[in-house]
């Protein structure tokens, strides 16, 4: 029998306020130990086993599990709980619904795909009905500023799984995420002779001369045709208004759809030889997350999604965005991945941060189905 659940607006919305009025921004782990108490005690409640996995200088990270003695393909719940919010934005950005509308910190990113995962298994459970295989929850607490102390557990994590399920938001109108651009960042150092702007700047090696160079070789780099962009996004430099600079730092931004652009990228940067030769030139950085390229495997689970929103007369789209999140550690490792099933609205890290409830409350309803499936 197909499984077509329906999901329950007040509860879902219960679960949503509970996480979104716990404000947790990254790096403060006060705050981010106190949403995660929160966090097992609502899991445990709900029968999932859980094991926290501390961090120096982070939140503890969440390993939940459910149905582990069942046999089928495995699906891991990849989340974060962690909001690029600081401590007292709720002050003046409350958590509220107006009409079909949410707002507040953090209800799309993600703490509405936290809420689509818990009520997706209660949907479940209160079907009786099983899914495919055992179940992961995964809720991590620094993906905001890179993962740092949490990819080597994901990856670990997502090795013993058949499939992942991302609970990032989905793009604004409702489309999963097939592909993302990996992401890197750099930083240039460059470094000159200072000397007397008026009476011998021509001793003087200019750090600022060589970035702007610096600058336009680089962004000539990118590649409109395959998606690969490099933005020059931070600068400062010198000492005073009266002396060549003698040192200058430069920021990087780089998004790249194929992982052998990243390398195309990072040799040329690596390789940049200065117009002034008394300059000196460091580059630090690189890829800090890889491509999410779509596979064989995550193109299929794509698929399975897709037929199972069709089965409700609803359409579901793929696409590719710029922005990274953890799914790309894990389709980096062939393990098939679909992103973008979490909270639909508008907004992620902007002050109108909302989602869609009706929309969303469809997407848990996806999510509980696909757990459910089995692949043929």
């Amino acid at each position: 029998m197909p499984f077509h659940p329906v999901a329950d607006e007040n509860r879902f919305l219960g679960l949503l306020t509970g996480l979104a009025t716990l404000e947790s921004p990254t790096g403060h782990t006060g705050a981010l130990d106190a949403l995660a108490g929160h966090l097992q005690e609502q899991l445990e409640q709900g029968g999932w086993h859980v094991q926290r996995h501390p961090r120096s200088g982070a939140g503890d990270h969440l390993e939940a599990t459910r149905w582990t003695g069942t046999a089928g393909p495995s699906t891991l719940l990849l989340c974060h709980y962690d909001t690029v919010w600081d401590i007292g934005t709720l002050a003046d950005m409350p958590v509220r619904r107006e009409g079909n509308i949410m707002y507040g910190p953090g209800v799309l990113d993600m703490k509405g795909g936290i809420a689509a995962a818990l009520h997706a298994v209660e949907l479940l459970e209160a079907a009786s009905v099983s899914p495919a295989g055992p179940v992961t929850l995964l809720l991590t607490s620094d993906e905001e500023t890179g993962s740092l102390t949490s990819r080597e557990l994901i990856e670990q994590t997502a090795q013993r799984h058949d499939r992942v399920l991302v609970l990032e938001p989905a793009r604004d109108d409702g489309a999963v995420k097939t592909a993302r651009k990996g992401v890197g960042d750099y930083t240039v150092t460059f470094t000159g002779v200072s000397s007397h702007a008026g009476n011998s700047p021509e001793l003087g090696a200019s750090a600022l001369r060589e970035f702007a160079h610096f600058l336009l070789f680089a962004e000539t780099l990118e590649d409109d045709t395959k998606g690969t962009t490099v933005n020059v996004t931070t600068a400062s430099g010198g000492t005073a208004r009266n002396v060549i600079a003698e040192t200058a730092v430069a920021g990087i931004d780089l998004r790249v759809l194929e992982t052998a652009e990243a390398d195309r990228i990072d040799g040329s940067l690596r390789t940049y030889r200065p117009r002034d030769a008394r300059v000196r030139v460091e580059v630090a950085g690189g890829l800090n997350r890889p491509p999410l390229e779509p596979g064989e495997g995550s193109t299929e689970l794509f698929t399975l999604a897709r037929t199972l929103h069709a089965e409700r007369g609803r359409d579901l789209e793929g696409a590719t965005v710029g922005g990274g999140s953890d799914g790309s550690f894990t389709a980096a490792l062939g393990i098939p991945t679909l992103d973008g099933l979490g909270a639909v609205g508008q907004g992620p890290h902007a002050r109108h941060e909302q989602i869609d409830i009706g929309m969303t409350l469809e997407r848990v309803e996806l999510l509980a189905a696909l757990l459910a499936a089995r692949p043929d």
